[in-house]
């Protein structure tokens, strides 16, 4: 099959799974029997001059920066803001070139986008620099980061639409005034993500896609919870909110990225999922409700009707997809999707002073999720899918050893046996693997 058809049925995959025609099953079978379109000595090719056109413009801006502070402050103001500006006049020539004559080359656009990004970042500090105009840090970053995507979409640049998000995220920790503004987080996320859209259309498990939602998910999870956390002062309901957060996440990319051949094209899924794991990890401890309480001799009922109403958001929406979850019987996407749903019921049982039912409920879901894991890694003869089954498990067990007080002779007994049952049930898959061969 030539690479226009395999990029042509890589395109309907998603939409056939979705609609039931084909099981996801079949899709990722089809996907690992024609590989990426084009040969894999091509593809490392361009991405390597990709990578080698973003570090020169990355070196080039960064030499201009050395040459400039070579006796800058003999020049004269005039000449210091021409030398300001020129960085960023070219690379918007060369943006204006690239757009006239219409060239698509990845390595073209992403060198200029990057180039062009450095050159608004340079101009505003050299300009405020020479003329006195002050300002604080959350101002540049935020006036950068508002300059810098209209670049990403201009261009179909990539690194200036990561850079962006990066951005907004740095300008939201920096905020140091008026709590309230650091909710236009959000609608400054908002901003970026047509760009993943955009850059989805025609192939949603292209790096340029993929890597952009990397980020995304992490920076998304740091924003929001800067965001939230000084709306109403301390964020007592954070196990709700990381919950909904991670649930969401995991269950968007499931739907949106559910036929990735490779684990790297799960962006969304591999974040939310390493997400609810470490946060059911964490929630196993009693301690770790303690602190999710409100002080009812303290807040305002405002405050606790505003903190209830900006958690909820992600809860909820996570919650939604979960019980269609069911209703398809994605049961990978229900174990991990039941992660909200049980930190809502944990945080309800902690606000009565029972912070023990969702230490219990936790460390219940984790050794059901564990087993649940392993057994379909073993029914599929899937190791990865075994070890990460055994390793969910091992971190139950290692954290309830190191909460209880057991001897170390028992602690040590309990750590080898993990450790066999890693290898031997990693050597009989490689045996069955064997004798499939």
């Amino acid at each position: 099959m030539s690479k226009k058809n395999v990029q042509w049925l890589y395109e309907e995959l998603p939409g056939l799974v979705s609609r039931g025609v084909l099981p996801k099953e079949a899709a990722e079978q089809l996907r690992q029997h024609y590989g990426e379109p084009g040969t894999p000595g091509g593809t490392a090719k361009r991405w390597a001059i990709v990578l080698f056109s973003i570090l020169g413009a990355a070196l080039i801006g960064g030499g201009i920066i050395l040459l400039l502070a070579h006796n800058w402050e003999e020049l004269s103001r005039p000449v210091r803001a021409a030398i300001s500006v020129a960085p960023l006049a070219g690379a918007a020539v060369l943006g204006a070139w690239l757009l006239w004559t219409g060239r698509t080359s990845t390595a073209w656009r992403e060198g200029v986008g990057t180039f062009q990004t450095i050159g608004i970042g340079v101009a505003i500090s050299l300009i405020a620099q020479t003329y006195n105009l002050g300002g604080r840090f959350d101002e540049f970053m935020l006036t950068w980061s508002l300059l810098a995507l209209p670049v990403a979409y201009l261009l179909g640049a990539t690194l200036p639409g990561i850079l962006y998000l990066v951005g907004i995220t740095v300008w939201t920790g920096s905020v140091l005034h008026g709590s309230a503004e650091r909710l236009l987080y959000f609608p400054l996320l908002g901003l970026a993500l047509p760009y993943l859209w955009w850059t989805s259309r025609a192939n949603r498990y292209h790096p340029r896609p993929v890597l952009f939602a990397w980020v995304l998910a992490i920076t998304v999870c740091i924003g929001t919870g800067i965001a939230l956390d000084r709306m109403v002062g301390r964020l007592a309901a954070w196990p709700v909110l990381f919950a909904g957060l991670f649930g969401l996440l995991f269950l968007v990319g499931a739907r949106w990225w559910g036929v990735a051949m490779a684990a790297w094209q799960r962006p969304l899924q591999n974040v939310g999922a390493l997400g609810a794991v470490g946060l059911a990890l964490v929630l196993s401890f009693g301690d770790g409700w303690s602190h999710s309480r409100w002080g009812w001799e303290e807040i305002q009922m405002w405050r606790a009707v505003a903190e209830l109403a900006a958690v909820a958001v992600f809860p909820v929406a996570a919650i939604a997809l979960w019980v269609r979850s069911w209703t398809r019987r994605a049961w990978s996407e229900v174990m991990i999707g039941a992660v909200p749903a049980l930190a809502v019921i944990g945080w309800a049982a902690a606000m009565r002073n029972a912070e023990m039912i969702g230490a219990v409920l936790f460390n219940l879901y984790l050794f059901a999720l564990g087993m649940g894991t392993l057994v379909i890694g073993l029914r599929e003869r899937r190791l990865g899918t075994v070890n990460a089954g055994m390793a969910v498990l091992a971190a139950v067990i290692l954290c309830r050893f190191f909460d209880s007080d057991l001897g170390f002779v028992v602690r040590g007994v309990a750590f080898i046996v993990i450790g066999v049952g890693f290898l031997a049930t990693n050597l009989v898959l490689l045996r069955w693997k064997g004798a499939a061969k």
